[in-house]
């Protein structure tokens, strides 16, 4: 029997939609699917996806609306597609789905939209917002299925989207240290802090939807208490917060320490965990806590809902609201025996997000397609 041939494309990235990827082609099927990627990823990652036998096209699709780019990537994606000819192209997030779609719009292919984040129009101007609406709308028709990492995703594809719910599957993502480097460290001899101190810790992009400023606002209410905080992690917004740790006086308390492939480690680090995010379609870094037993305190939006239940295996809190974190962040760091039982109950939660799990959905709805 042939193999199915499947094309992913992706843009530029490092975060969850990253992971999922990566994962996700790691663990399928090579008796049964043969695979490709268009991709811009560092040398080391298209080197390591070359080893496990997978074609890689080398594409630059950015994150915003660049036309010219955005023709560039579409032709290239048309006339890979022609060569390779692939049953089902597979695409990650919105600018790889809108580009990737288009490029296959009169091509003889299934096509499946992995949706990992909520659409943000915000620094687009009303033309450019108009003319995604308008595309979107046609494109997602043509599309043969969506896979949401959230059913707060799903919810929203079909009330701000207007997709037929029959066309969306929930797959979760899925806690994978595969790619991480197994290293063990003292954060607190790295950093010269006291051995008797709390740490408090997280796993941001540094843009403003991460919400660290709202960290650093409550680590400035808690600046009395023996606690230190800690941001793995980079971003354009990285010299804004420093600034902001300058101005709260808490240079000698919290620490960005940019990006790090050490995280079980460094989770391991951590009395407590905090996702201050004010939006997130799934909130990957939030299971990897659990599953190290760490004790997490998070916003309640987007899919975070989904894995933390409120005083059972973690803390929610409301976006935006330092004080409300601050509060959160204390009691968890005066109350051992509540962070005993939410490490518990956190990491008996993790279990639930399996790599074989995910890869097992996912190629049940490559399967289906293939037989419509």
């Amino acid at each position: 029997m042939s193999k199915t041939k499947v094309l992913h494309i992706i843009r530029r990235s490092e975060g969850g939609m990253k992971k999922h990827l990566l994962s996700l082609v790691r663990l399928l099927d090579k008796e049964k699917y043969q695979i490709a990627i268009f991709c811009s990823f560092d040398q080391e990652t298209q080197e390591y996806l070359k080893g496990l036998g997978i074609q890689v096209f080398e594409v630059d699709i950015d994150d915003g609306i660049n036309f010219k780019k955005d023709y560039k990537a579409i032709k290239s994606i048309r006339k890979i597609v022609s060569e390779f000819k692939p049953d089902i192209v597979h695409m990650h997030g919105a600018k790889a789905s809108l580009v990737g779609r288009i490029a296959c719009y009169n091509k003889p292919v299934k096509s499946v939209v992995t949706v990992h984040n909520f659409l943000n129009y915000n620094n687009m101007n009303l033309y450019k917002k108009k003319l995604i609406l308008g595309l979107s709308k046609i494109l997602d028709k043509k599309t043969s299925q969506f896979i949401a990492v959230s059913n707060a995703l799903k919810n929203d594809l079909i009330l701000n989207q207007n997709v037929d719910k029959n066309k969306i599957k929930v797959v979760y993502n899925c806690i994978d240290t595969t790619f991480y480097d197994e290293t063990s460290f003292d954060l607190r001899k790295e950093l010269n802090l006291p051995e008797n101190s709390f740490v408090v810790g997280s796993i941001a992009r540094l843009i403003p939807a991460k919400g660290v400023q709202d960290l650093i606002k409550a680590a400035s209410i808690l600046k009395n208490i023996n606690a230190y905080f800690v941001i793995a992690g980079d971003g354009p917004f990285k010299e804004e917060l420093q600034k902001m740790i300058e101005g709260l006086n808490l240079k000698d308390k919290f620490f960005l320490l940019g990006y790090r492939r050490d995280i079980p480690a460094f989770l391991r680090n951590l009395d407590v965990f905090v996702l201050p995010s004010h939006e997130e379609g799934f909130g990957i870094s939030v299971i990897e806590a659990l599953n190290e037993g760490i004790p997490v305190v998070a916003t309640k939006v987007g899919g975070i809902s989904e894995i933390i239940e409120d005083g059972i295996n973690g803390i929610l809190v409301e976006k935006g609201n330092h004080i409300e974190l601050a509060k959160a962040i204390q009691r968890l760091l005066t109350d051992e025996e509540l962070r005993k039982r939410l490490s518990l109950k956190g990491k008996n939660s993790a279990e639930k997000y399996s790599c074989k799990k995910m890869v097992e959905e996912i190629e049940q709805i490559y399967d289906s397609l293939k037989g419509r």
